[in-house]
């Protein structure tokens, strides 16, 4: 019998019916009449002809994710309010950043209900906007299924008496795909939503209100969906193909959520391409439903890394602009069987997987035993470190991230860009952000690779920012990165990174640089430019190039203080801003304090230069610092 099948068969055996039993079906008319008019049993009016009457017609509004989803992401599986409280201090006390908490199941009352479990989350509305106060957002996650016996394997989960309280309603009023038959899942027993049918999305929309009420910032929509065997799906529109079913899912819930929601500030996390628990690898929801995506459920080992990258690369592939993984890995089991042998934790996998998650679009650490960095077997110290210098770069390339998925979305080249085709992915796993970063995984325990840079350009190593740069069509050989806080990482000549940088923690800034904006630049001799998407929808010019001698940084406004960090050769003779001398200053400090100005950092060949804020920009020239 396969992983999923003794699965299935446990669950059956639990709920007191075999994994392909289900209670008799009654017809759609059957459910349509026994609650569209009449009285239900024991005399009280039947709702279901209040949602025929109140359907929401509601379309998805066009994809985008809020600067917040950028943040990175904590989430744990089996939680409370005390415990999701003191895990989010676990990581703002040792001063790492969180902008989003997922709280997996079981939070509600029974699946899914929508209605927070008052024992697991007294004052669910309470702990939402107090994690608010802190820029901390919560997400909660939930499938299309109703059941109508639901059970929690994991421990500490609890137990549930009966079905869920919904069920019953929605079945009366047919609200269910195939006649409401009944199906397994890892959850329980129960049907799914037919999201054809307008007065059942009226139905599932109007228990939704209160979760939205009460302050919630999104949905993390986890593949019930696949549970779902029937190919095609009866539903009120007639059969519909099972695909066509699962992307209407995750469509109804992103459209229902945005319409909620402040312009742009909801999220749903659904899968793109994966491949879990022994399901044929698929798309779930279509590119234009998924402001952000990621690939679960992996092995925690250097096959899970492997494997998630390969479902990222797909899903970029195919046009998903934020897509991520577990960091770390979720399955501590082989072969994603939930009953086969544990995997031991590999602190290696662990620290490699981390940069592999900052360096990704979505950045979020999710899995079974709710690891933390501070929990790892050993080297807890540097694993803290290092988890906290990915994690501050991740956050201050939230301007960064949020641009290059505006711009993919509008047909401007991807945010992530694997490179070769897919035949060359395996055993390699390179892959481009926008046109400025190039990232070589780590994928076993040596701690080198070979690395091959592409042709075409010049390349600079991210941690050795004054080395020369080296051209493109060198391949490094055996490139040493054997500090786990590391992994291979190189510049494209010509690359404009903007950051919102608050302190020192990556090396790229003070904490005079909190409010500013930080860009980084490499100029080449080809003019460059980068599409700044400011928070508010507009957008800033921003571009480098080399002229001559002189290096060139332009920006076409200035909304707040500007800090370049432009490399160079040599230091300059003179910076002028369009003409006008800047103040060279002698020191950091003095940089710092100023309102203007510029300093030589010889330790990165990089000339520093601050912008005041106005309503113009201007351009940079930094005269005699190109040499070569």
């Amino acid at each position: 019998m396969s992983g999923r099948a003794a699965w299935l068969a446990l669950l059956g055996a639990l709920a007191g019916c075999s994994s392909s039993d289900a209670e008799p079906p009654a017809s759609s008319a059957d459910a349509g009449d026994a609650g569209t008019d009449d009285a239900a049993e024991g005399g009280d009016a039947a709702p279901c002809s209040y949602f025929r009457a109140g359907v929401d017609d509601v379309a998805p509004a066009p994809v985008h994710t809020p600067r917040w989803a950028f943040e990175p992401w904590i989430s744990k599986d089996i939680s409370d309010g005390d415990d999701t409280r003191a895990f989010v201090e676990g990581f703002r006390s040792r001063d790492i950043p969180v902008g989003a908490v997922v709280l997996d199941s079981p939070w509600e009352t029974n699946y899914n209900t929508f209605v927070p479990d008052p024992v697991r989350y007294a004052d669910f509305g309470g702990l939402v906007g107090e994690l608010r106060a802190k820029d901390v957002r919560v997400v909660v996650w939930m499938t299309q299924m109703v059941n109508v016996f639901s059970l929690d394997l994991e421990p500490g989960a609890g137990t549930y008496a009966g079905g869920a309280p919904n069920y019953d309603e929605g079945k009366a009023c047919g609200f269910f795909v195939d006649d409401a038959a009944l199906y397994s899942w890892w959850k329980g027993r129960g049907s799914g939503v037919d999201f054809f049918s307008r007065e059942a999305s009226a139905w599932w929309h109007r228990q939704q209100d209160p979760l939205f009420a009460l302050g919630v910032s999104g949905f993390k929509l986890d593949f019930g969906d696949s549970y779902v065997t029937s190919d095609p799906v009866a539903t009120s529109a007639g059969p519909k193909p099972h695909q066509a079913y699962s992307e209407a899912y995750y469509a109804d819930y992103y459209a229902y959520g945005t319409a909620q929601h402040a312009a742009g500030d909801f999220v749903t996390m659904v899968r793109p391409w994966d491949e879990s628990y022994q399901f044929a690898g698929r798309f779930f929801a279509r590119p234009e439903h998924a402001p952000v995506a990621w690939v679960g459920d992996n092995r925690r080992d250097w096959v899970g890394l492997a494997d998630a990258l390969d479902e990222m690369f797909r899903s970029a592939r195919a046009g998903y602009a934020v897509v991520g993984s577990d960091v770390g890995g979720y399955l501590d089991r082989d072969d994603k069987n939930l009953l086969s042998a544990t995997i031991p934790f590999s602190t290696n996998v662990f620290a490699r997987w981390t940069a592999v998650g900052a360096l990704s679009p979505f950045m979020q650490l999710h899995g079974r035993a709710n690891i933390t960095p501070w929990t790892v077997p050993d080297s807890v110290d540097q694993t803290v470190a290092l988890y906290r210098y990915w994690a501050k770069l991740h956050h201050a390339m939230v301007p960064f991230w949020s641009s290059l998925a505006e711009e993919m979305r509008a047909g401007h080249g991807p945010a992530m860009d694997p490179i070769g085709d897919e035949a060359s992915w395996a055993g390699d796993y390179r892959y481009a952000i926008g046109r400025a970063l190039l990232v070589a995984p780590l994928l076993d325990d040596t701690g080198a690779r070979d690395v091959p840079l592409p042709a075409g350009d010049r390349w600079f190593d991210w941690w050795s920012p004054a080395a020369d740069a080296v051209a493109g069509g060198t391949t490094l050989t055996g490139y040493d990165a054997t500090d786990r806080a590391r992994v291979p990482l190189f510049v494209r000549e010509g690359a404009i990174v903007p950051l919102a940088v608050e302190d020192d923690a990556v090396g790229l800034g003070t904490a005079a640089s909190a409010g500013a904006l930080t860009v980084l630049a490499w100029p080449g001799p080809a003019a460059t430019s980068f599409t700044l998407h400011e928070a508010d929808g507009s957008t800033t010019l921003l571009g480098a190039r080399r002229s001559g001698g002189d290096a060139i940084v332009s920006i076409d406004r200035a909304l707040a203080t500007t800090l370049w960090r432009v490399r160079v050769d040599a230091k300059p003779t003179a910076a002028t801003l369009d003409g006008q001398a800047l103040v060279e200053r002698a020191t950091a400090s003095a940089f710092d304090a100023a309102t203007s100005g510029w300093r030589w950092d010889a330790a990165t060949k990089s000339v520093w230069a601050k912008l005041a804020p106005g309503a113009q920009g201007g351009s940079v020239t930094l005269a005699g610092a190109v040499t070569r």
